[in-house]
């Protein structure tokens, strides 16, 4: 065997997505025997069409670039008025702060910048500069 198919059953609702490690499977066809037996099962029959079939190769390395996870902080502007941003999570609750678009219009901080934030109301506010990238 070089393969295996692997069943996964993926959603979004309310903005978050929803996904389910069903199984690997020999073959094609056995994945698809997993689903017919799964469509009427709970939480199932409500996305009966969100079951996904993929072949990977075995021995072989499949997600190869990393990660990162992203959020919206609250950074000043050229106004000194706050404005949100993506940041990338970073350790210690401190963010890098990605903006391609708006940099020019950032205050203190800037396009990669890190930057510690301090949470307020469930908002993230940036603080402190940690890292400038010039």
């Amino acid at each position: 065997m070089k393969s295996v198919f692997v069943v996964q059953h993926s959603y979004e609702s309310d903005g978050c997505v929803e996904t389910k490690f069903i199984g690997a499977y020999s073959s094609k066809k056995e994945a698809k025997l997993a689903i017919k037996r799964l469509k009427d099962k709970p939480g199932f029959v409500n996305w009966p069409d969100a079951f996904f079939i993929d072949k990977y190769e075995l021995n072989k390395d499949h997600w190869t670039e990393g990660f990162s996870s992203m959020t919206t902080i609250l950074v000043k502007n050229i106004l000194d008025e706050w404005t949100v941003v993506q940041a990338e999570c970073l350790p210690n609750k401190t963010y890098k702060i990605i903006e391609y678009y708006e940099n020019d219009k950032l205050g203190p901080f800037k396009h990669l910048d890190i930057v510690e934030c301090e949470e307020r109301d469930d908002e993230l506010f940036a603080v402190r500069l940690i890292d400038k990238k010039d």
